[in-house]
């Protein structure tokens, strides 16, 4: 058995075990987020991307367990970055579950790390398709999740001004701030994919608030026309890449 293989079924074994915290906790969960409503939380249908998130990951698994055989693959880059990432999700359920707010944001943020690295090693290494996809909208999805994290801890600690900026002010803040990440990473990495994927979490925001604040709308509006316009110009630039690799201009 190659070492690509072991990774592979080590990783299966983990992410079955964060599964079964996942399904064990799921209403436990939604019921200490809806005691701590911040603005910048999603509405309640906006959390289902997690599991297509869940799906893309245990296929992406499978498919390592059917090509480790090749000399390099991109377990060979990851080696043990996806079990810590699996581990860390779990401990965040049980953690935000307990309503241990303020260790939940440190594990959470650790958990944006770990998928903050193997993003980087996996379009470093050049991979690209179904070998990087499950990570852009995993990372994509963890990266707004940290910073709800962070309000359902200002909420519950009754935080309400922090240095002379109120809930609705930071919340528009770290929304533009998200969007720049989504624009730097989309630029760095040619990725399409990530800056659409926050349009999700957006959307949810957008529901959740019902038209309640008018300066949240037209940010969300904004910073969603941006990423989706930062997504076609990647997208466009990488297809004519493509093209030009596939199809080399005659000396």
């Amino acid at each position: 058995m190659t070492t690509s293989r072991r990774w592979a079924i080590a990783y299966l074994l983990v992410f079955g075990f964060m599964i079964f915290l996942n399904y064990w906790s799921t209403t436990n969960v939604g019921t200490v987020a809806n005691n701590n409503q911040a603005i910048i939380q999603p509405a309640g249908f906006a959390f289902s991307i997690w599991g297509l998130i869940y799906v893309l990951l245990l296929a992406w698994i499978l498919k390592q367990l059917f090509t480790s055989g090749r000399k390099e693959t991109v377990v060979s880059q990851l080696t043990f970055w996806p079990i810590l990432n699996f581990l860390l999700n779990g401990c965040w359920i049980i953690v935000f579950t307990q309503q241990w707010l303020v260790t939940s944001t440190l594990v959470i943020a650790a958990l944006l790390y770990t998928l903050g690295v193997m993003y980087t090693l996996t379009a470093k290494a050049g991979y690209r398709g179904f070998d990087r996809l499950p990570f852009s909208i995993y990372f994509a999805w963890v990266t707004v999740a940290t910073i709800v994290n962070v309000f359902t801890v200002m909420v519950s600690a009754q935080v309400t001004t922090l240095l002379g900026l109120q809930e609705l002010g930071w919340t528009l803040i770290l929304l533009g701030a998200a969007t720049g990440i989504g624009v730097l990473i989309a630029a760095r990495f040619r990725d399409w994919l990530y800056p659409l994927v926050l349009l999700w979490p957006y959307y949810g925001i957008y529901a959740a608030n019902d038209r309640a604040y008018a300066s949240l709308d037209l940010t969300l509006l904004l910073t969603s026309i941006l990423l989706v316009f930062v997504a076609l110009i990647v997208g466009i630039y990488q297809l004519r890449l493509q093209q030009r690799t596939s199809h080399p201009q005659s000396l």
